[in-house]
């Protein structure tokens, strides 16, 4: 048996931005093109939104790509969307 901490897969205090990310997945359904950013500092649970609403989106079938501002690559302009299309361009060409 393996012990361990863990954390409940319960976004806490997060409910509207979550609603938020919904609503835009639900109005790209009627053909509008939608892009959410997720930010603010950090320790304030930008990621586990992100994950949240990623299983959300892939549990109904949809597509999630996310990416990430690194600090070492801050020079680099988009650097975080460029993530999300080398991330894309990875699935297409492994499927």
């Amino acid at each position: 048996s393996t012990s361990g901490l863990k954390l409940p897969n319960t976004v806490y205090g997060q409910r509207k931005e979550l609603e938020s990310l919904q609503e835009c997945y639900n109005h790209s359904f009627n053909g509008n093109h939608t892009v959410a950013i997720i930010a603010g500092p950090s320790g304030t649970g930008k990621t586990t939104l992100a994950n949240r609403f990623a299983e959300l989106v892939l549990a109904e079938g949809g597509l999630f790509l996310s990416g990430k501002f690194d600090q070492l690559q801050q020079a680099i302009p988009f650097s975080a969307l460029s993530c999300a299309f080398n991330e894309y361009c990875n699935m297409l060409i492994s499927s």
